[in-house]
């Protein structure tokens, strides 16, 4: 029962916190409809700096010729393209300016069924349960009636290779009504190989003042740095070398401990200790965030590398694999998603730890003896014995 108990309290808090942008939610719309109703949400983070990027991309986005135009948002793991891009779809002149608006997240491995599935589920007034169990040439087929003649915005987010979009292209009509396509990519090219007619935008890192604005907005939302932490703060900023993804995780450290100068200064001191003013280890600090949470959270941060890279996550999937029994019915957390430098983070503490085993692809079980946990992607391998060592045995089957 105090296990229980624990977990309860983990998930409590992580409802709690959300807001400090470790995990990016997806929170229910305000009408209260079935979740296999559900249309993805596309909810919209705290975003600072880029004000000239933005207004760029907005720009290109509304004006400009009646063609279909590619959009590109490219900068480094972590800098903020995807906030950037939700402010944008989100922004009311958008909204109003495109008759339809779909987004869809593109991971390393590609899987065209399940883009097609999110592009229409955000298009389509269809059942999920109905969309889902569509042949994949009938979901292209009314993604294309959907998109015919109407001036549309479809926002491709991680894309990794160009052969993906040259497999997505001829779905999207190009009627001269103004629709464009936005990117958000690592890689520079990438646009200007989709079409020689493409806009790249590239994101430069935050100031040192912008680090200290988004950490301060982080750690105190709407109320003011005291004078007294204001100073230590801005060290604490600054060690994140611009990067955002880097200054939300410090914060989210920040945000749960006592605010006194004293616990600021141990983690500033843990800062120096991690970087070393190199600004090639600042992702050092991810892993500090993930040193200071709270004893009860750790596993359930560790539990996000049995999910797929970009994968949404059912709350309730994840309560699963916690042995809570606990219904949500209260408009509260239903679905999250783990940045990817955040689960690189939380597969390498995985393997270190020997905390779970993720099997894929039927490979064989090797080291059985170390696992406590296995989470099998794949079919469950035959004439395979478990041994009594096993303490849990997960599927995603189930």
């Amino acid at each position: 029962m105090e296990k229980i108990k624990l977990i309860r309290m983990a998930f409590e808090e992580m409802k709690k916190n959300h807001e400090n942008g470790i995990l990016q939610v997806a929170n229910s719309p305000s009408q209260q409809v079935s979740l296999q109703a559900e249309k993805p949400l596309i909810s919209e983070e705290i975003m600072v700096g880029f004000k000239v990027e933005a207004k760029n991309i907005e720009e290109q986005l509304r004006g400009g010729s009646e063609q279909l135009k590619i959009v590109s948002i490219f900068g480094m793991s972590g800098i903020g393209k995807t906030t950037l891009a939700k402010k944008l779809y989100n922004d009311p002149n958008i909204v109003y300016h495109f008759d339809k608006r779909a987004w869809c997240v593109v991971s390393h491995t590609y899987q065209k069924r399940n883009i097609l599935i999110d592009i229409l589920r955000s298009l389509s007034d269809l059942d999920r349960d109905v969309i889902i169990n569509m042949e994949d040439e009938s979901l292209a087929e009314e993604i294309y009636k959907s998109l015919k003649g109407r001036r549309y915005l479809i926002v491709i987010d991680n894309i990794w290779n160009i052969e993906s979009w040259y497999d997505l292209e001829r779905y999207f009509p190009d009627d001269r009504s103004g629709s464009r396509i936005l990117f958000t990519t690592q890689l520079k090219d990438l646009g200007r190989q989709a079409s020689r007619h493409s806009v790249i935008n590239a994101l430069p890192l935050l100031s040192e003042a912008e680090c200290w604005d988004l950490l301060c907005q982080k750690v105190f939302l709407k109320e003011h740095c005291p004078p007294e932490l204001q100073e230590i703060g801005k060290q604490i900023a600054t060690k994140c070398h611009g990067l955002p993804i880097a200054v939300v995780a410090i914060a989210a450290v920040l945000a749960n401990r006592e605010k006194k100068k004293i616990k600021w200064l141990q983690i500033a001191r843990s800062l120096n200790s991690h970087i070393n003013e190199d600004p090639s280890k600042r992702m050092k600090i991810l892993e500090l965030s993930y040193n200071y949470l709270p004893m009860h959270l750790k596993p359930c941060f560790l539990y996000l590398g049995v999910f797929q890279e970009d994968e949404e996550i059912p709350a309730r999937k994840l309560m699963s694999l916690l042995i809570v029994a606990k219904k949500r019915s209260d408009g509260g957390i239903k679905a999250c998603r783990i940045h990817d430098l955040m689960r690189d983070m939380c597969l390498r503490i995985v393997e270190e730890e020997n905390f779970l085993k993720v099997i894929k692809d039927q490979l064989p079980i090797n080291e059985q003896h170390r696992y406590h946990r296995l989470y099998i992607h794949s079919i469950l391998p035959s004439s395979r014995s478990f041994g009594l060592h096993i303490r849990s045995l997960f599927s995603s089957f189930t």
